[in-house]
């Protein structure tokens, strides 16, 4: 008896854990795809309780498992179906009229519907109730008292776990939703985070050249106002990252990596001010599939970070190697350098040591140089910090 009431509960089990995982790995979120999906849960568990379980004598009550979960879960049109199809067959095993069936199980919906009591105890309770009157009223046989007590205990174990199973899955589904809700807030505030970060360095070049900006000498107008536009554009890019929500979109064509560094070592000249910057970028042609804009934002970003950890009379370094298959950009400083501790969590989000640090430009980097096909790499002593950053280069192009 107890292995064919396992069996029967596995098998009509079977569609409710389908539908539990249809749910965490869709993430569905809808209400209605939810209830739509449950009332089919509940319909083939019936129909495969009915082709194939095993119901005959007192295990025919496992065959209401899904009116049962129906009627718990509140889905009134699922209940009604249900309480139809459940009679018809408890009908035809048990040999009793339809009617009763029909009888009992709308007067256990509708006291439920009416009484704020649990579940689980109203509902064995109707039940005892209705076998009391079907061997009394309607069998007119022999009763025998405590193999119906074994019956509704079993059936009240049944019941039970099948409700607490259900109440799992659900709680499990609802503590999913709420992960990817939670998760969805995460990547917004990270987003807003990354543009209020990034957007102080082409604003401060601005700033910058507009301080230097001298109307009479049009020769160095000219040339500051496009340098003025580029960080712009820049700056109205930043803010499209944002209104897609952490959303990094990375338009890559072939260009020339050293034309970039030069257009960078420019405005870091102005960015270092009193501190010294030396570079050596080669004039060669030095091809990348690479999106302009983007890489400039981590190099202008590594250059200030190097700028901010150097002492009154520090300096910076630049430099290049062509390797292999690879390109690859060093920057050094000889400022405080970073503890070992902070060197194996750079690059995670939100991580900052700076006082008035966001922690997310090194992992905005980070995120632009792999999206690259590249890697970012720090190393540190007490004597400075390098930076590496590698890129591969066009195959047809170099």
């Amino acid at each position: 008896m107890l292995a064919s009431i396992f069996l029967n509960l596995l098998l009509m089990s079977f569609p409710f854990c389908c539908y539990f995982i249809y749910l965490v790995y869709s993430r569905v979120i809808s209400e209605k795809e939810k209830i739509l999906f449950l009332d089919l849960a509940l319909l083939i568990s019936f129909y495969l309780g009915v082709k194939f379980g095993n119901f005959c004598g007192y295990l025919s009550f496992m065959i209401t498992i899904p009116l049962v979960i129906a009627m718990y879960k509140k889905r009134d049109v699922s209940s009604i179906i249900l309480i139809i199809l459940t009679s018809f067959f408890l009908c035809k095993v048990l040999g009793i009229s339809v009617y009763f069936f029909m009888i009992k199980y709308v007067f256990i919906f509708i006291l439920l519907k009416v009484l704020k009591v649990r579940f689980v105890d109203l509902y064995c309770l109707c039940e005892f109730i209705s076998i009391l009157f079907a061997h009394i009223f309607v069998l007119k046989g022999n009763f025998n008292i405590l193999y119906s007590l074994l019956y509704i205990i079993i059936f009240y174990i049944v019941l039970k776990v099948t409700v607490n199973i259900s109440d799992k899955f659900e709680n499990v589904g609802n503590a999913y939703e709420t992960l990817q809700k939670i998760t969805k807030e995460k990547k917004l505030y990270e987003s807003l985070f990354k543009i209020t970060h990034e957007i102080k360095n082409p604003l401060a070049v601005c700033k910058g050249y507009l301080d230097m900006f001298d109307i009479n000498n049009k020769a160095k107008a000219n040339k500051y106002i496009n340098i003025i536009n580029q960080e712009i554009d820049r700056t109205l890019l930043l803010l499209k990252d944002f209104s897609s929500a952490c959303k990094l979109d990375i338009n890559t064509n072939c260009m020339d990596i050293n034309m970039l560094l030069m257009d960078v070592c420019d405005e870091a000249t102005l960015l270092m001010k009193s501190n010294k910057f030396d570079y050596k970028v080669s004039e060669e042609e030095i091809y990348i599939n690479g999106d302009y804009n983007r890489l400039k934002q981590v190099f202008i970003n590594i250059l200030k970070n190097a700028k901010e950890s150097l002492s009154k009379n520090g300096k910076v370094k630049l430099w290049t190697e062509l390797q292999d298959k690879y390109f690859i950009i060093y920057i050094k400083d000889n400022g405080s350098g970073i503890s070992k501790e902070d060197l194996e969590k750079i690059g995670t989000a939100f991580y900052t040591t700076k006082k008035n640090g966001t922690g997310l430009g090194v992992c905005f980097s980070k995120e632009i140089v792999e999206r690259h096909g590249g890697k970012l790499e720090y190393t540190s002593s007490n004597k400075g910090t390098t930076v590496k950053v590698t890129l591969p280069l066009n195959k047809t192009s170099n």
